[in-house]
């Protein structure tokens, strides 16, 4: 569904990959449901998640179809018959002792010098493994703020958690202030705690609208979006950066995957966010009435 999707789009795993930030061998195991080439679940969800959204797919079916691993295998059950012993093991055992005590009778009879009691060294157990993870914490000023890692969103500041090591990207945001975005090297078995300082936008004022009324999108949150005429000819398709603006003469069709993060301003008037948060939404815009 992924790769219908996608061709439909007309656009290539290296181009998807690139406007979301995700990896194109993640965004290929994706589409080729080859899971245990993804990240830990948490993050992979996180990455199918956007991914859907971001070709206009609604994502729940598709993360309820994400495998979950089982926790026993079927040679672990006891079953019955594996309790039951055999009658005549008991016979070969009675018939070994028998044998044993009559060697042992036999041995004692003859004299014969003592043996040094053999010393036997226990070889010490191998060291555990090294841990592949580490701890990160990251807290905000101005606390609140978004906290993203590897275009997944961990929630609002402060949050903490384990992760995997190597190199990943880190990504802070609030409305408002300037987003940042920086690599972040977690080593195994460490620990980052991490305060980040976002910096206030400069202060703009808005202009006056001139001539003919105009839609304006302005993006607080990553969202991928498609304008286009009431006659279907594109004239906008993509993920513009948070914080941007887009401006379209009237009439248009709007269609976003995080409506949330979308707000509409209609001839100078902010209409608000086009939805919730996370929902695919489709919205046409007119000139408004003289």
């Amino acid at each position: 569904m992924l790769r219908v999707a996608r061709e439909e789009s007309g656009r290539s795993i290296r181009d998807w990959a690139r406007e979301l930030g995700i990896k194109s061998d993640y965004l290929r195991a994706l589409e080729e449901c080859r899971f245990e080439d993804l990240p830990e679940a948490v993050l992979a969800k996180g990455h199918l998640r956007r991914y859907a959204e971001a070709l206009g797919l609604d994502p729940e079916p598709l993360l309820a179809q994400y495998p979950v691993r089982p926790t026993f295998t079927p040679e672990d059950v006891i079953t019955p018959e594996r309790r039951r012993g055999r009658p005549w093991l008991w016979i070969v055992v009675l018939a070994v002792l028998l044998a044993l005590a009559g060697g042992a009778w036999l041995v004692l009879q003859s004299p014969a010098a003592p043996e040094p009691a053999a010393i036997e060294l226990e070889a010490p157990p191998p060291p555990p493994p090294p841990p592949s993870d580490a701890e990160l914490s990251v807290e905000t000023v101005p606390p609140g703020a978004t906290v993203w890692l590897d275009g997944f969103r961990l929630g609002e500041a402060p949050v903490s958690g384990r992760f995997s090591a190597g190199e990943r990207t880190l990504r802070v945001e609030a409305e408002g202030y300037v987003t940042y975005e920086a690599p972040l090297t977690l080593e195994p078995g460490g620990t980052r705690h991490l305060k980040v300082t976002l910096a206030p936008l400069p202060a703009a004022e808005t202009p006056a609208p001139a001539g003919p009324p105009k839609l304006v999108l302005r993006f607080s949150e990553r969202a991928w979006v498609r304008v286009t005429t009431p006659e279907g000819a594109k004239l906008y398709e993509g993920i513009p950066k948070v914080g941007s603006e887009l401006e379209f003469p009237l009439p248009v069709v709007v269609r976003t995957g995080n409506a949330a993060g979308v707000r509409a301003v209609l001839g100078g008037e902010d209409l608000g966010p086009m939805g919730g948060e996370g929902l695919v939404v489709e919205r046409r815009f007119d000139a408004p009435a003289p």
